[in-house]
């Protein structure tokens, strides 16, 4: 997180800086980004920046937090009213608008292109263990009410399959990444309902409630 001399800048110097460093984070990967250029472009001396920020890593972590943020109020809407939606209409809604959030918001999708791309690295390795808790705690609350209300299979193993969900859209986003393309068109709902249709019929409880065949 950012120091509190950071938090008393104007908010007009404050957003500048997050601008400046996104466009950074969205044309370099996180080990070529440069502080120097940072600075330079938000007017600001190297040493004001470390009074702000420990180094490199904590700003591209307030950052994640940021673009985090706005895509939870961006995803409100679909959460407003789960029971609205069976489980796993939910989930390809949910999605589906995780997309559409990323073609609204390029930059913040270019940051995470390069952040998959970096799989391996100490800071793609922190940034995961930090976001799975949140993605876990979401998909667990979603499960539990599924299974009561006889949408999901009641004899599955609840941690396991919310610890697969979570990775798994994780890993679909890698997959696209490295052996599809990054254009956001059509193709890329095609691979959510395909993704859903996937988790659907290992899940689904049948009418009587017990295991689908």
């Amino acid at each position: 997180m950012p120091k509190e001399t950071f938090f008393h800048l104007p908010e007009d110097k404050r957003n500048l800086i997050c601008q400046v460093a996104l466009d950074e984070f969205a044309t370099h990967s996180f080990d070529r980004a440069s502080i120097n250029r940072i600075v330079a472009r938000a007017g600001i001396a190297k040493g004001s920046f470390y009074q702000y920020f420990e180094n490199k890593q904590d700003l591209f972590r307030y950052l994640l937090q940021l673009i985090a943020e706005e895509k939870r109020n961006y995803l409100a809407p679909v959460l407003h009213n789960p029971e609205r939606h069976d489980f796993f209409t939910l989930l390809r809604e949910l999605y589906r608008a995780g997309i559409q959030f990323a073609v609204e918001h390029r930059k913040y999708a270019e940051i995470g292109r390069r952040l998959l791309a970096s799989k391996g690295t100490p800071i793609y390795a922190q940034v995961v263990d930090e976001g799975m808790p949140q993605a876990y705690d979401l998909f667990k609350g979603l499960l539990e009410k599924a299974i009561a209300r006889g949408e999901v299979r009641a004899d599955i193993d609840v941690e396991m399959v919310v610890y697969l969900i979570a990775a798994l859209n994780t890993l679909l986003l890698e997959y696209y990444t490295e052996h599809v393309t990054w254009d956001y068109d059509e193709r890329m709902f095609d691979t959510v309902d395909r993704f859903i249709d996937f988790l659907k019929h290992g899940l689904k409880a049948n009418e009587s409630g017990g295991v689908s065949p």
